[in-house]
């Protein structure tokens, strides 16, 4: 009877195992658990005897003592992947968890259903806790770059925020591109001209105009610049522009357009950036064939880029295999905001359940290891616009429904007969 009720209760447990599992199977991030039985201690009757020269050896005489409830095991192996289309929906392909805060508490989940709050924090949908990763510096609402000009990423953990409002701010143009032919056909005197609409440290608009006079000399051009309409101071060797006998360009390659010479011809207006210059690529040494020429046929000279750009507002956004929180400017920037994080244990089947997706460090998980999807763990991807699905298997579920449902009655079977025996018992003392 004791052997039936030990399995009556740990069949029991194991019902609410699977009950649990086919429950959650639409539960985003959910892993199926497993319930695992172990043998009570058994009844020892006798302890056996060793081979003798005359008798053979006798085992251990034992009875069984039931079964007990000895632990719940997590599949922690990956989920399908479902792509939603939502830009704030990520999902881990690979081992790892989301960082996630509440309450001073940090947990960690699969769950990657994300959005923006009123004040633009990162939340995690279900439980509203704050979204941690590194995020990128800004100053005055304006993201801040290095020299390279791109976006400062911190590396100390934190709350991922996209404030309200937030701007990719100008860029004073530095570098602008000619390419084209000034045709041979061209008279002395005649001239060709080429317009840049450039762009100062505040993200206003200008026109640099250059034009190209054939001059009496073969190959020979004089160059002169104006910005706005008003004549720019040009740098020593930049006129005139001489071409080889092969129709390249010979010098210069390049002119280097002072910034405090163009605020000179607005003026004195200081609105571009005095230490900085406007470089004008004519050719390139390199490939000479990308920059001007002088061949024979059409005048084509043309600009071909220009790196500057105005203030942008936040338009959307968006994340990368890398984790990386991307957002779409109305200046046709795209900017990195921030970085999700990542965390491994070394048992992360010792994480504690706590509901609302979320799961918190026990003694037994160990501590966690923090880096980022695809460089410090290169087997770990993030995927945008798609959520992890539950690894539930409905299939071995209710396979695994029926056979409890079975052992449950066979259980109560045997507490039925040791019931009849115990009355049969009972009855011979009448």
């Amino acid at each position: 009877m004791n052997s039936a009720r030990s399995s009556l209760q740990a069949h029991q447990r194991r019902l609410a195992v699977i009950a649990d599992n086919i429950a959650n199977v639409n539960t985003i991030g959910y892993k199926a658990s497993r319930a695992l039985f172990a043998e009570a201690l058994a009844l020892r009757f006798g302890l056996g005897s060793a081979a003798g020269v005359e008798v053979g050896g006798t085992n251990p005489l034992q009875i069984g003592n039931g079964v007990r409830f000895a632990a719940v095991v997590r599949d922690l192996s990956q989920g399908t992947l479902t792509y939603t289309g939502r830009p704030l929906d990520v999902a881990l392909q690979g081992e790892g968890f989301f960082v996630v805060r509440a309450q001073g508490q940090m947990y960690f989940t699969r769950a990657g259903s994300f959005a923006l709050d009123a004040a633009g924090n990162l939340v995690e949908s279900a439980s509203g806790a704050f979204v941690q990763g590194y995020v990128v510096q800004t100053a005055g609402g304006r993201i801040v770059r290095d020299a390279s000009g791109r976006a400062v990423l911190s590396r100390q953990l934190g709350t991922i925020q996209i404030p309200p409002g937030l701007q990719s701010p100008p860029h004073q143009t530095e570098r602008v591109r000619l390419s084209g032919n000034l045709s041979t056909s061209l008279a002395e005197g005649e001239s060709v001209a080429v317009s840049a609409v450039i762009y100062d440290v505040r993200g206003g608009t200008h026109v640099l105009r250059l034009e190209f006079r054939k001059t009496a000399t073969p190959n020979e051009f004089e160059l002169s610049v104006t910005l706005d309409g008003s004549a720019v101071t040009l740098p020593a060797g930049a006129s005139p522009v001489q071409f080889a006998a092969d129709g390249t360009l010979s010098s210069p390659l390049t002119i280097a357009l002072a910034g405090s010479e163009l605020n000179a011809a607005l003026g004195g207006a200081e609105l571009f950036d005095a230490t900085k210059s406007v470089t004008v690529e004519l050719s390139s040494a390199s490939n000479p064939l990308a920059g001007l020429t002088h061949f024979a046929g059409q005048s084509t000279v043309q600009v071909v880029e220009q790196d500057g750009y105005t203030a942008g507002e936040l338009l959307g956004i968006s994340v990368d295999a890398a984790g990386r929180l991307i957002g779409s400017f109305s200046n046709g920037r795209s900017e990195v905001l921030a970085q999700l994080v990542v965390a491994k244990f070394p048992n992360p089947e010792g994480l504690l359940r706590q509901g609302e997706h979320l799961l918190a460090l026990s003694p037994s998980s160990g501590a966690p290891i923090f880096g980022t999807a695809g460089e410090s763990f290169p087997s770990v991807q993030v995927v945008g616009g798609a959520l992890e699905e539950s690894n539930v298997d409905l299939t071995e579920e209710f396979s695994d429904l029926i056979a409890t449902q079975r052992a449950f009655e066979a259980a109560a079977r045997t507490m039925s007969v040791s019931d009849q025996m115990l009355v049969e018992l009972l009855a011979l003392r009448r």
